[in-house]
């Protein structure tokens, strides 16, 4: 099979394996492991492609769908970083409180929030607030308020020498992907030789320099499937990484243009 033969082919099992896992997991409520192996049997049965690209396809939507929680994980942290360093008056469960009362039935909280305003309202007119005691109240917040914006201020420095770090980061990253490729074709180049020189060997069996130039290159090969595991391993890793840094680069960049 060619190469563009089976690209079509995973391709088409990749998109079969979601729209399968989709099915199960939210119409069927199985699992995300019993929705897998589900799909698996059903591309299986439908024999509309290889066994091969089923198992590829699925090895795949895992390490997909892995990356998509980490990622996912990592920028609720970073929201919930966020939300601790701005109340940082508060306790460590502050964010678990949030999500507590975020989570509790809707007409409790208007009943809640209803009876705070009636309270606040009753509390301003039985105290009859003088446009004296108002102005008070409103240099006090001001005064509040210049100091938060002068806080805010630091905030932005510190924030722009860390883009700066992370712009470094990046080129750094670009610099490792491109060795990484650099690689990965030497061992492709590497792989291609050993072919030519299996196929001399198969087509004379006699020729003694065929067969040294086969045999030196079969021992070469249980380094190279060590090598190959190693740079398979940093390849997922620099994978991860890389998604993980680009959903918070756009999320980021997102919530900038929100302030416009």
């Amino acid at each position: 099979m060619n190469t563009s033969t089976w690209a079509k082919e995973l391709q088409k099992s990749y998109q079969g394996m979601v729209n399968n896992v989709e099915k199960f997991v939210v119409k069927e409520g199985k699992s995300l492991q019993e929705a897998i192996h589900t799909a698996e049997t059903t591309l299986e049965n439908a024999k509309e492609t290889s066994l091969d690209a089923i198992k590829e396809a699925s090895k795949h939507l895992e390490d997909n769908l892995q990356i998509w929680i980490e990622t996912a994980e990592e920028i609720n942290q970073a929201y919930k970083d966020e939300i601790n360093f701005d109340l940082a008056f508060a306790s460590s469960s502050v964010s678990e409180k949030f999500k507590n009362i975020a989570n509790s039935n809707t007409a409790q909280l208007i009943e809640f929030t209803t009876k705070l305003k009636a309270q606040a309202q009753a509390a301003t007119a039985d105290s009859h607030m003088s446009v004296h005691e108002e102005h008070n109240q409103w240099s006090s917040e001001h005064g509040l308020w210049l100091d938060e914006i002068e806080l805010w201020g630091k905030d932005r420095d510190n924030a722009l020498k860390k883009l700066v770090t992370i712009e470094a980061a990046l080129k750094q990253h670009e610099k490792a992907l491109l060795e990484h490729s650099q690689v990965i074709k030497a061992h492709s180049n590497l792989e291609h030789k050993h072919e030519i020189a299996i196929a001399d060997a198969e087509k004379d069996p006699s020729n003694q320099t065929s067969q040294i130039a086969d045999e030196t290159l079969q021992t070469l090969h249980l380094k190279e499937r060590q090598i190959h595991a190693q740079h398979a391993e940093f390849h997922q890793a620099a994978k991860a990484n890389h998604y993980k840094i680009m959903a918070m680069v756009n999320m980021l960049y997102k919530q900038t243009q929100k302030t416009k």
